[in-house]
């Protein structure tokens, strides 16, 4: 009766796969039911608990790598890195006084402010910023003269 609980623990891990995005409890659903057949043949205990830890651990070294390319790649994030020194277009008025401003920079919108209140406290909709550096979820930034404006920028 022993293959009940291993055809049960199967169930369960393979559940527990379906409803978890890590396609990782897969390899040990299978190993679960391998050692369950073999349970039915009167198998010790000792040898299905071997081959259900063998057939997991060899099917998680083997095929986990397939599995992650067959799934396909995970979208691309945008990193602190990427965005600091990379030019945007301000979507919402950057306005110290009335603490608003938001900038678009490769399709992601970030709260903004300038990097110098006193020198840029108001940076109207459409011009074009240099992000200067992030902090938290916010970015400080300074415009972009005409000259560069001109010749286009990332949104």
């Amino acid at each position: 009766m022993e293959y009940i609980g291993w055809m049960i623990l199967a169930v369960v891990l393979l559940v527990i796969e379906i409803v978890t995005p890590t396609f990782f409890f897969l390899w040990f659903s299978i190993g679960s039911f391998i050692a369950g057949l073999l349970a039915i043949f009167d198998l010790s205990l000792g040898w299905q608990v071997s081959i259900f830890a063998i057939t997991s651990a060899l099917l998680v070294i083997f095929t986990r790598p397939i599995a992650k390319k067959l799934s396909g790649e995970q979208p691309r994030k945008i990193y602190v890195d990427e965005l600091k020194g990379s030019r945007a277009r301000v979507i919402a008025e950057i306005n110290v006084d009335k603490g608003t401003g938001l900038i678009s920079s490769s399709g992601e919108v970030w709260r903004a402010k300038p990097i110098d209140e006193e020198k840029y406290s108001v940076i109207k909709e459409g011009k074009y910023v240099k992000v200067e550096h992030v902090k938290g979820t916010v970015v400080y930034v300074t415009p972009v003269d005409n000259e560069q404006e001109n010749k286009g920028g990332e949104d």
